[in-house]
């Protein structure tokens, strides 16, 4: 009953690295699988979130050979959520990430050269830091 229930998400923010892509063969073929995280700045303040974004098919061969650290694209895709137990604390921890439908440049084809890393203040996530994001 009701209208039909939707999950879209679209963002628009800076690569914080280079993507991770992998190509995955089994019985039905070889997948194209691209992962990266994406600088998202938020409506107040300097903060920013980052969101892990994965992109499949196409859309990850498009990603893996433009996209690069840096560059502002827009990602629209549907928002995934989990939980996991984290087995030093015992605590639940929440996950956050975008499964991408649609990936293209935010500022056309080449949207010049990379900002400095303090540009916006938010370019590099450490070294490291990755296991300590709460998403993967």
């Amino acid at each position: 009953k009701g209208g039909a229930a939707m999950n879209v998400i679209t963002l628009v923010g800076r690569l914080t690295r280079d993507p991770s892509y992998s190509e995955v063969q089994n019985e039905k073929g070889t997948h194209h699988i691209v992962s990266f995280y994406l600088a998202v700045p938020r409506n107040y303040g300097k903060e920013v979130n980052y969101i892990k974004v994965t992109a499949f098919g196409g859309q990850a061969e498009f990603a893996n050979k433009y996209f690069r650290k840096g560059k502002r694209v827009a990602v629209t895709g549907e928002l995934m959520t989990g939980s996991y137990k984290d087995e030093e604390t015992g605590k639940t921890m929440r996950t956050a990430e975008v499964t991408a439908n649609r990936l293209e440049f935010a500022d056309g084809k080449d949207n010049g050269p990379e900002p400095a890393p303090d540009d916006e203040g938010f370019m590099n996530i450490p070294d490291g830091m990755d296991d300590e994001l709460p998403f993967r």
